[in-house]
């Protein structure tokens, strides 16, 4: 099977489906017990792709998605295998009507990223590259909690820590590249509102 045929992206997000399925409320730490065995790209994935969805604009939610990309992108850089979350992180939660909504929306660029992520430009996700993503990440995590001020800017700083994290996930150097020119707009965008 080539790399293309792995459909990783959309692994994690039928996985995240799943856990909402019958439920009122998700919380973070349902989610974290349950994709367990997803590495913590996958897991960093998630509250990425949360807050470049219509959902950042539930007040709170865009620094608690900051804080959890910051945890886990700091445990990346410093090689802990196990993750490890905050109770008060893992005891959040969002209702589950809207998480589904937020991923039935998404499908359509899941899919898209599902056929055209594979093994490419391997200089940018092998090291010293993949640190620099971690810690690229680690930074947009840290900086999202004093984002949700201005309009979009956390959203897309979400979108930089998704593509940066699909790079991870998928080894696709492109993806790299991508995270790090939104990153550039996002800082323009940044700069323009201060």
């Amino acid at each position: 099977m080539s790399d293309n045929q792995h459909h990783i992206i959309s692994d994690v997000v039928q996985d995240v489906r799943n856990i909402s399925q019958d439920r009122d409320e998700v919380s973070v730490g349902s989610v974290v017990t349950n994709l367990g065995q997803v590495s913590q790209a996958g897991l960093m994935l998630l509250p990425a792709l949360i807050a470049a969805t219509p959902l950042s604009g539930i007040p709170g939610l865009t620094s608690v998605c900051g804080l959890m990309i910051a945890i886990i992108a700091g445990q990346m850089v410093f090689g802990r295998t196990k993750l490890w979350l905050p109770q008060w992180i893992l005891r959040r939660h969002v209702d589950a009507d809207n998480l589904r909504d937020a991923l039935d929306k998404s499908d359509g660029a899941i899919r898209f990223l599902d056929r055209h992520t594979h093994r490419r430009w391997p200089v940018f996700v092998r090291q010293p590259g993949r640190t620099v993503i971690k810690l690229v990440c680690l930074m947009c995590g840290l900086t999202m909690p004093f984002l949700e001020l201005l309009p979009f800017t956390g959203s897309l700083m979400g979108g930089v820590v998704a593509l940066l994290s699909i790079s991870l996930l998928t080894k696709d150097g492109l993806f790299a590249i991508l995270g790090l020119s939104l990153l550039a707009i996002a800082g323009g965008v940044i700069v323009y509102f201060l």
